[in-house]
């Protein structure tokens, strides 16, 4: 096991929730808006009672295995190749998701604050800010998550309640929107945003106090979920479907639209920090996750080497696509498609496969015992 420092609960719990909450300020809720129309908020409702569910079945077996993690789990129980395969799906997909988060974080600056600037203006120093934030590891990172937990907190509140004066309840009906099956198909694919699933089996074993990483899982997952959700209702309501479906910037666009008398107007400029610094958390959070990862399949004593490199590959990709547009369907074809399967599915296998074991082992021992009384 690489050594990242001790995590404290506070810590670690900011840490996986803005790792998860970040998507919230580029694209994604017009992408729940595009799915489920008028209902595009019920969609993190259903995936958040998904994922519930999933960690009511995988959150107790990490927290009773002490310094525990899901690669050391999954080594025990399935073996040393299937631990290091896991490895480097979860690093790959890692590394995809920061391609696509980069190269839509940059054109929205680009498009929306810097119109005049190149966008390399904008790549290199947010690259250069993730990669040293990163490289100081786990502990100093997730530190940093807490010293703004309750200023993304308060500015995202802050954003909804402003905008009370345009919001249109009625803007919500039809109430299921395209109906029930976008519904339920789209929160299946929505189930990418809970990284934090990844980040708590990953590192729970950091903790002081294993057990409560059962407790911090339910109480992120509700803070995700609640977060997209509250923000799709209001981007509904404020803008109506559709217009919602064009605008793809909708913490941005919210930020234009406040007005509260003559002197209280167009505050997004004061929101572009609460982007930002989301940005780079969970830029950094994926970045360090997907470096921890390379260098445990390499057997590797620290992860610090990997870092510039790593960073360098992900900031040529993400050129790769010609536009925003591009971008956006590869998301969507790909890493929306299929990144269920390894936010929630490998904790669930891993986990089930944990419990299949226990079970046999169990089993053999009570057969011993038998044995040992008939004898």
């Amino acid at each position: 096991m690489i050594k990242t420092g001790h995590l404290g609960k506070r810590e670690l719990l900011a840490l996986s929730v803005i790792a998860s909450i970040a998507d919230v300020s580029l694209f994604y809720p017009q992408q729940l808006v595009l799915q489920g129309s008028s209902a595009g908020w019920m969609i993190p409702l259903f995936s958040m009672l998904i994922t519930l569910g999933v960690w009511a079945l995988a959150g107790p077996v990490f927290a009773r295995e002490k310094k525990e993690d899901l690669i050391t789990l999954c080594e025990k129980t399935l073996g040393r190749f299937a631990a290091r395969t896991m490895c480097v799906v979860i690093a790959v997909y890692m590394m995809l998701d920061m391609v696509t988060l980069s190269r839509t974080f940059t054109e929205a600056v680009v498009t929306t604050v810097l119109p005049r600037s190149p966008i390399s203006f904008v790549a290199v120093p947010f690259f250069l800010t993730v990669a040293y934030c990163a490289w100081k590891g786990l502990e100093g990172l997730s530190r940093l998550a807490l010293v703004f937990w309750s200023w993304l907190a308060v500015g995202l509140g802050a954003l909804l309640v402003l905008n009370l004066n345009w919001m249109r309840p009625d803007k919500i009906f039809p109430i299921l929107g395209f109906g029930v099956t976008p519904l339920l198909t789209g929160s299946g694919l929505f189930l990418s945003v809970f990284v934090n699933l990844l980040v708590l089996t990953l590192f729970g074993s950091r903790l002081r106090k294993q057990e409560e990483l059962r407790t911090m899982g339910f109480l992120s997952i509700i803070a995700i979920g609640m977060t997209y959700l509250l923000v799709t209702l209001v981007f509904v309501i404020v803008f109506s479907p559709e217009a919602a479906m064009r605008s793809p910037f909708p913490l941005y666009q919210l930020g234009r639209l406040i007005y509260i008398g003559r002197f209280i107007q167009r505050l997004e400029a004061a929101f572009v920090f609460i982007w930002v610094v989301m940005a780079v958390l969970k830029m950094a959070t994926t970045l360090l996750i997907s470096t921890y990862l390379f260098a445990t399949v390499f057997r590797m004593p620290v992860f610090r080497p990997l870092v510039a490199s790593t960073a360098l590959i992900v900031f040529a990709l993400s050129f790769y696509t010609r536009s925003f547009v591009e971008t956006i369907a590869f998301n969507n074809k790909y890493i929306v498609t299929w990144s269920w399967a390894v936010v929630v599915g490998i904790p669930l296998l891993v986990a089930t496969a944990v419990r299949f074991k226990r079970r046999k082992e169990e089993r053999e021992h009570e057969e011993a015992q038998r044995s040992a009384d008939a004898s």
